[in-house]
Order: C-alpha cells, then structure tokens, then sequence
C-alpha cells in the first residue's frame, strides 16, 4: 500500500485506536488505584576492612554475599521481631526484606517494603541495628587485624511510594491500547475486501483500464427519510 492508502485507513478507522487507547489509559489508572500502597525504606550499611589490605578488601567483597543470606534469614527475621516486637511472622518479616551488595562501594542496601511507610522504615533500622549488634559480637573473638567493622551509614527515613505507579502504569496502559488499536484497524482492513477507490478496481482486475465516470449516490426525497433502494451504488464504466 501507499502512503495515501495508509491515510485513507487512519482517517476511515482511526476512531478505534482512539477508543482502545482510551479504554487502555483508563482501565491501568483504575487498576492502579484499587490497588492497596506500598512503601519502600531504604538502609545502608557501611562494611570496613580493619586495616587497608587489597586481599581483605577482595575477601570483604565476597563475604558481603554472605552478609546479605544472614539479613535475610528466618533466624535473623525471628530475632528482630522478638527484641523489637513487632507483630509479624518470621516468614512474613523476611518477605518484606530485600537486601543487595554493592561491591564497589563495600556497602550493604537493606529494603524494606511495607503498606505502613513508618513500619517500613522500623523494620529497616531494626534489622540493620541488628546485624550490626551480630558482626560486633562476632569480631571479639577475631584477631584485631582480621576484624570487619560494619556500621549503619544512613538510617533509613519513612518510606516512598513503591506501587502502584499510576502515572506509568497509565502511560503504559494507553501505549498498550494503541497498538491493540492498530491491530485490530489492520485485521479489519484485511479482511474487508470491498472495492472502495478505482486504484482498487486496477489492482484487482489487474488491467490497464480507464475510468470513464462514476454515478454519484442518488439524492434523498425531502418526504422520505429512508434512502431509495440502489442509492449510494457506484457504477464504473470500464474501457480496455
């Protein structure tokens, strides 16, 4: 098809991307809405090697690994809502934790997500204070020099909304309906197999043929309201 022929769909169909494009912005911005906040609290621990070593600052960034499995076990979730009271099962504790080693930076990011961005942000520090407490115990009973010091960097503050996002969710529901929209107008064209223009006529009798006129539609009654039968055909007288 040409580019002219592309036109004449868009302005024939175009409605139906419009409408889909609607429908789609629309139903992800009531989804998002009905959907119950969640709020993210972030906490950072810092991790030193005891003196300045490049071997102990490569085993530090491989033990970091290690670190990240004991913030996020059962155990460590257990204990922390025990010494903290909070009314929260260990498995239920340690699915709203997430916690991610950033090598480069020998740091360690504590997530935690809550409906509550307050609760959030208690858990975080709670389980980052105990951490803390755990690897303080543990260097006691290491050689001065072989000792990793960890401490909280930066307390974790009320959390930020982390779903839904309605403005993207949005964006994204209405890009999504506007290439359902497109699919469907180009299903709707290839199937429909009516002959529309003369340039159809060429190409489906597949001749160099010319069009001598065209009848227009015949025009309404101003007494009747219904169109007479055969009004809006078209004739094309055809010359080989």
């Amino acid at each position: 098809m040409e580019l002219h022929d592309y036109w004449r769909i868009l302005v024939r169909r175009g409605w139906i991307i419009v409408l889909v494009t609607v429908i789609g912005a629309a139903s992800a911005y009531f989804w998002s809405k009905a959907q119950v906040p969640v709020y993210r609290s972030t906490v950072y621990i810092n991790v030193r090697p005891a003196r300045l070593d490049w071997g102990l600052q490569q085993t530090i960034k491989q033990v970091m690994r290690n670190y990240a499995r004991q913030i996020k076990s059962i155990s460590m979730a257990q204990r922390v809502a025990e010494e903290h009271q909070l009314d929260l099962s260990p498995y239920a504790l340690a699915e709203k934790i997430t916690v991610s080693p950033i090598e480069s930076d020998l740091l360690l990011q504590i997530d935690v997500k809550d409906t509550d961005p307050v609760v959030a942000a208690e858990i975080a520090n709670s389980v980052a204070e105990e951490f803390v407490a755990e690897i303080e115990v543990f260097n006691t009973q290491q050689r001065q020099e072989d000792r990793v010091a960890v401490s909280i960097l930066d307390y974790a503050q009320p959390g930020t909304l982390f779903t839904p996002r309605t403005r993207i969710n949005t964006v994204a529901g209405a890009l999504l309906g506007a290439v359902v929209g497109g699919l469907i107008v180009l299903v709707l064209e290839f199937l429909d197999d009516t002959i529309k223009t003369t340039d159809d006529v060429k190409r489906h009798v597949g001749a160099d043929l010319m069009v001598l006129g065209t009848i227009p539609p015949a025009p309404e009654e101003p007494t009747f309201p219904v169109r007479q039968p055969g009004a809006g055909r078209r004739l094309l007288l055809l010359r080989r």
